[in-house]
């Protein structure tokens, strides 16, 4: 067994990074390796590394078995999901505005029939929120939930196969059309046709593992609209020059792209639509 062997498994015995994409385990190890070359340094790096992108979020590991027992027996879908929601960082921080969110940055374009969410987290249980169709534009009602002839198709990926296993019974749980997978963005860059792809405050993630990770993701993904959104503070409740920063990194993003796009400043959130000129 060579030494990223080596690393990997290491990595995939602790009980943090079991759950991670092996392929990505192999790629950020592979680049800790490649300058750390003792294994006992390269695994601490390549965990490190994933905490950066990850395992940050989690601020302790989430019964999947119960919250998906809480969805089956609830009697309210839509307060429920966001106790679920609670539970990761990211999505936590957007419960707070997430009746303006998307009905915000989604107001003004055309019926949306699919949906790939990368880097989802357990943003795909937002799913009623979102203003898909125009049976749906109206605000969330426990309806939307149960009626899957007036839903888009959802697509979504993560890095965590704990997770993308709870998403894909969640949705079947509640009849939503579509599926989660377990997908690595640094090596495996998504290419089907979408109407609108989200990134939501991924990029500083993806970018803590190359900066040409979002340029490829923009490129190979062929999506008539990208909603785009970065934190406004960090996890340790940081804000000073976080916007400017991001703005500025988004800027650079859509530098040499035809592209147009609508700016929304949230209590906790930094987005952009994007519309592209893929017709």
């Amino acid at each position: 067994m060579d030494q990223l062997d080596k690393l990997v498994q290491t990595i995939q015995a602790s009980r943090k990074y079991r759950h991670v994409s092996p392929a990505l385990v192999r790629a950020v190890g592979a680049r800790e390796l490649a300058v750390r070359p003792r294994l006992k340094e390269a695994v601490k790096a390549t965990k490190n590394k994933l905490h950066q992108v990850g395992g940050a979020y989690f601020e302790a590991a989430i019964d999947y078995e119960r919250a998906l027992t809480e969805l089956e027996t609830t009697t309210s879908i839509l307060e429920t999901l966001r106790q679920i929601m609670a539970l990761h960082s990211s999505t936590r921080e957007r419960l707070p505005i997430l009746d303006e969110f998307y009905a915000t940055t989604l107001a003004d374009l055309p019926p949306i029939h699919t949906v790939l969410d990368l880097a989802c987290g357990l943003n795909p249980l937002a799913r009623p929120w979102l203003p898909l169709s125009k049976t749906t534009r109206a605000e969330p009602a426990e309806a939307t939930c149960t009626e899957p002839a007036e839903v888009a198709v959802y697509q979504a990926s993560d890095i965590y196969a704990d997770m993308v296993h709870f998403l894909n019974q969640a949705m079947s749980l509640l009849g939503w059309p579509g599926q989660a997978t377990v997908r690595d963005l640094l090596t495996d860059p998504p290419t089907e046709s979408v109407d609108l792809a989200l990134l939501l405050k991924a990029v500083p993630c993806l970018d803590q593992l190359d900066r040409e990770v979002v340029p490829r993701l923009l490129d190979s993904l062929p999506a008539k609209y990208w909603l785009i959104s970065f934190p406004v503070h960090s996890l340790g409740g940081r804000s000073k020059g976080m916007v400017e920063t991001y703005e500025g990194r988004f800027v650079e993003l859509m530098n040499g792209r035809n592209w147009t796009y609508q700016r929304f400043q949230f209590e906790t959130e930094l987005a952009f639509l994007v519309r592209t000129q893929i017709e």
